[in-house]
C-alpha cells in the first residue's frame, strides 16, 4: 500500500505525519527515525536497532531503553 500526503512546512521546519502512515508502519510517540537527503529527495525511515557500542544489527538486547548486542554485553560483564 503506498500513502501519499502533501505536508506543508510550519515556521519551526516540523511536518506532521499523518495518522494513517503513523499506524501503518507502527510509529509511536518517541520513535527514533532515521532522515536522509541528497540533492532531490528526502528519506524518512525508523531506525534500525542496533548495538549502541559497535553498531551491530544482529542479536541484539534490550536494556534500559538501548539495544547491546550479545558480544558488547558480554565484554562489559567481564570488565
Amino acid at each position: 500500500m503506498i500513502f501519499t500526503n502533501f505536508k506543508e512546512i510550519d515556521s519551526a521546519g516540523r511536518i506532521v505525519i499523518s495518522k494513517d502512515i503513523r499506524k501503518h508502519l507502527n510509529l509511536n510517540a518517541g520513535d527514533v527515525l532515521q532522515i536522509n537527503a541528497d540533492d532531490e529527495c528526502i528519506t524518512i525511515r525508523k531506525a534500525e536497532a542496533k548495538c549502541v557500542f559497535c553498531n551491530s544489527l544482529e542479536d541484539l538486547i534490550e536494556f534500559q531503553g538501548k539495544h547491546i548486542c550479545k558480544a558488547c554485553a558480554e565484554k562489559l560483564s567481564h570488565q
